[in-house]
């Protein structure tokens, strides 16, 4: 009865009805990955997206930097001590 019990569990775990992934095949989950079409620009040039990064990064910077600071201005503060 116990090797029943896990029998039907284990069928049941493998039921079409879950929310489970698709099985692949061995030769398939082993193989290169293949670069979506949007990708190959990236794959020819790298040293552009490089660019580019480095470039988003420096502008995230200059806008961190931009935001550091009192929060409430000190005219404001004057304003409300009145």
């Amino acid at each position: 009865m116990k090797y029943a019990s896990a029998l039907l569990l284990l069928l049941a775990a493998c039921s079409e009805g879950g929310d489970f992934p698709r099985l692949l095949p061995t030769d398939q989950i082993l193989a290169d990955p293949a670069l979506p079409a949007h990708a190959q620009p990236v794959a020819a040039a790298p040293e552009q997206v490089l660019t580019q990064a480095d470039a988003r990064a420096a502008a995230l910077r200059a806008r961190a930097d931009a935001l550091r600071g009192p929060v409430v201005e000190d005219e404001i503060k004057a304003r409300a001590a009145n």
